[in-house]
C-alpha cells in the first residue's frame, strides 16, 4: 500500500442551495448560452488535428478532451497504433489474455425489453455530447454537454428538454461534463455538471438533488467552488454514491501540468435536506479515479483508477459522511494483464476517425459485497476493445475479466457496465466495422449470473447509424443503469450518428 501521495489540502464549502423549480427553469430559458472556452493547459491550447478537420467542416463549438498525459504524447500514442491491426489475431489475443474465452453466443443473453428510441441530438452545435443517463421510478434522464432531457417511462416519446444553464440557474460560463444517477433507496435524482472557470481563482462544480422522486419537479442546486490553487482547472468529474454519501471525483490540471485527481464526499442527509456543507478534499490521487455506486451497506467504499501498465489502483474510503472522521487509504495495486490506451476507431466511407480516449475508466463502478465491476477500452493487437473486470476488493485480485467486441474486424469503445445485487451485469458500447461497411452501432450485452462465468460475447446491435461522423471527438462516456422497478432489467444511453453526419443518441431498455 502506498498512501504517501494522498493529501488533504483544502475543503469545499457550499452554502445552502437555491431551489430550482420548473417555473424558474422555464423563466431562465431565455438566457443566452455562454461560449465554450479554449483551455490553457499543457498542450491544450490547440485541438488535435482530427478535431481541426471536424471544425472546418461544420461550425461547431468543441469541448476539448484532456488526457492526463500531454496532448502531444496522446496524439503520438494514437498515431503509433493507427493501421497496426493484426488481422486474424484479435480473437486469439483476447482469449489468451483472459480467464474466460470470448464467445460468439451467450447463454440467456439480454434482449430489448423496453424502448429503443432516439434520445438527445445536436441542437446547440456543441461537440461532443458526452451523453449520460439513468432510469428512475417515473422517468429516464439523459444529460449532455448543453442539456438535461427527461423522458417519461410511461410514454418515452414524451420529453422535456432543459438547457443546463436554465436547469442549474447559472449562465456566467458554459456548463459541461454533466452526469446523473438515481438513488433508488431514497428515491432522489442527483445531477452534476461543472462550469468553465470564471477567473483564475473561481470555478464551480454544480450538484442538483431532486426534492421528490420525479425529475420534473424542483431541485436543490449547490454551487461548489473547486479552485484550490490559482489557475487550476477541474475536469472530467465522475459521480458515485454509497449508502451515506454522494461521491465526486475529478482530474485537476494546472496551467502547465496535470496535478492529479481529487475526491470529496458529502452526506446525503445534508444534500437531500437542503443544508449547506463543508467537507475535506483529497488530492494527489491517481488520474481519472472512478467512484462506485454501492448497492449494499458495506462500511468500505472502493474507488479505482487505470493509469496504465499492469496494475489497477484501488483506494478504500471509510466514514464517507463524516467530515471529521472520513479516511481515504491506498492505492493498493490490483495485478492485471498489461494494457495501454487504444487506437482511434476508423469508419467506413471517410478518413475521419473517432477518439477512443486513453484507457481510463469513464464511469462509476458497481460495488456489491466484496466485488467491484468496471470496464475500460484498451489496445488489443491494434484494435480498440473494451475489457471488463470483476475485482475482489478483499483480496485485491481479479476474479473474472475478458474482452468483448462485435467482430474480428470491429473497433469497440465507449463502454459502460452495471451490475445488480445478484451480480447480473449489463453492458453498452460503440462499435464500428469498416471492412464490413458498418457505421457506429449502439451495442449491448450482459451476463446472467445463473448461466455461469461472465462472457459478454459479441452482443447485440440496438441501432446502426446510417452514415459516418465527421469529427474526431466522440463522446467521452455512455451509461447503463439497473431499473429500480426490476433489477433484471436495465436502461442504457449511448451515442449514435444522424443522417446529417451529426451526433445523436439512443435510449434502449434491455433485460433478461
Amino acid at each position: 500500500m502506498n498512501s504517501s501521495t494522498i493529501e488533504v489540502t483544502a475543503e469545499v464549502i457550499a452554502e445552502p442551495p437555491q431551489i430550482r423549480t420548473p417555473e424558474s427553469m422555464s423563466h431562465d430559458l431565455q438566457r443566452a448560452a455562454p461560449d465554450l472556452q479554449t483551455l490553457q493547459v499543457e498542450g491544450g491550447e490547440q485541438p488535435l488535428e482530427q478535431d481541426k478537420i471536424a471544425l472546418s467542416r461544420r461550425n461547431k463549438r468543441l469541448k476539448h478532451f484532456l488526457p492526463t498525459m500531454s496532448l502531444d504524447k496522446y496524439a503520438e500514442q494514437k498515431a503509433n497504433l493507427r493501421g497496426k491491426q493484426q488481422w486474424g489475431e484479435k480473437l486469439g489475443a483476447a482469449n489468451g489474455s483472459s480467464q474466460v474465452a470470448l464467445a460468439a453466443e451467450l447463454l440467456a443473453p439480454p434482449i430489448i425489453t423496453g424502448p429503443n428510441i432516439q434520445g438527445a441530438s445536436d441542437v446547440d452545435g456543441v461537440m461532443p455530447p458526452d451523453t449520460h443517463g439513468a432510469v428512475g421510478l417515473h422517468e429516464f434522464v439523459e444529460t449532455t454537454n448543453e442539456h438535461v432531457d427527461i423522458f417519461q417511462r410511461s410514454n418515452p416519446t414524451q420529453r422535456t428538454s432543459i438547457p443546463l444553464r436554465a436547469f442549474f440557474g447559472y449562465s456566467k460560463q458554459a456548463l459541461f461534463d454533466a452526469r446523473v444517477v438515481y438513488d433508488s433507496v431514497w428515491n432522489r435524482w442527483v445531477i452534476i455538471a461543472d462550469a468553465f472557470a470564471e477567473s483564475a481563482t473561481l470555478q464551480y462544480q454544480f450538484i442538483a438533488v431532486s426534492t421528490t422522486p420525479s425529475a420534473t419537479g424542483s431541485f436543490f442546486v449547490y454551487a461548489v467552488p473547486v479552485t484550490f490553487n490559482s489557475g487550476d482547472f477541474w475536469d472530467y468529474p465522475q459521480l458515485g454514491m454509497d449508502q451515506d454519501s454522494i461521491i465526486i471525483t475529478a482530474n485537476v490540471f494546472g496551467t502547465s501540468v496535470f496535478r492529479g485527481a481529487a475526491m470529496f464526499a458529502v452526506a446525503k442527509a445534508r444534500l437531500y435536506n437542503g443544508w449547506g456543507f463543508s467537507v475535506p478534499v483529497f488530492t494527489g490521487l491517481q488520474a481519472t479515479l472512478a467512484p462506485p455506486i454501492v448497492l449494499d451497506q458495506n462500511a468500505k467504499t472502493f474507488l479505482i483508477a487505470a493509469p496504465g501498465g499492469n496494475t489497477l489502483k484501488l483506494y478504500t474510503l471509510t466514514n464517507s459522511s463524516r467530515p471529521n472522521g472520513i479516511s481515504l487509504t491506498g492505492p493498493v495495486d490490483v495485478p492485471v494483464d498489461a494494457y495501454q490506451g487504444p487506437p482511434s476507431a476508423p469508419q467506413p466511407g471517410t478518413s475521419a476517425v473517432l477518439d477512443t480516449l486513453d484507457g481510463r475508466f469513464v464511469n462509476a463502478s458497481t460495488q456489491t459485497g466484496d466485488f467491484l465491476w468496471q470496464v475500460h477500452t484498451v489496445n488489443l493487437v491494434g484494435f480498440a476493445a473494451p475489457k471488463f473486470y470483476q475485482i475482489n476488493t478483499a483480496t485485491h485480485s481479479v476474479l473474472q475479466k475478458g474482452f468483448f467486441f462485435a467482430s474480428g474486424s470491429s473497433f469497440d469503445f465507449n463502454a459502460s457496465i452495471v451490475a445488480n445485487g445478484n451480480n447480473d451485469i449489463f453492458l453498452t458500447w460503440t462499435s464500428t466495422d469498416p471492412p464490413a461497411g458498418i457505421n457506429a452501432q449502439v451495442r449491448f450485452s450482459g451476463c446472467d449470473h445463473n448461466a455461469g462465468p461472465a462472457v459478454p460475447g459479441s452482443g447485440t446491435a440496438a441501432f446502426t447509424s446510417p452514415t459516418w461522423f465527421g469529427g474526431g471527438r466522440w463522446g467521452d462516456y455512455s451509461a447503463v443503469t439497473v431499473d429500480p422497478l426490476n433489477p433484471r432489467q436495465a436502461w442504457l444511453v449511448n451515442e449514435d450518428i444522424l443522417a446529417t453526419h451529426d451526433w445523436g443518441s439512443r435510449i434502449v431498455g434491455i433485460g433478461f
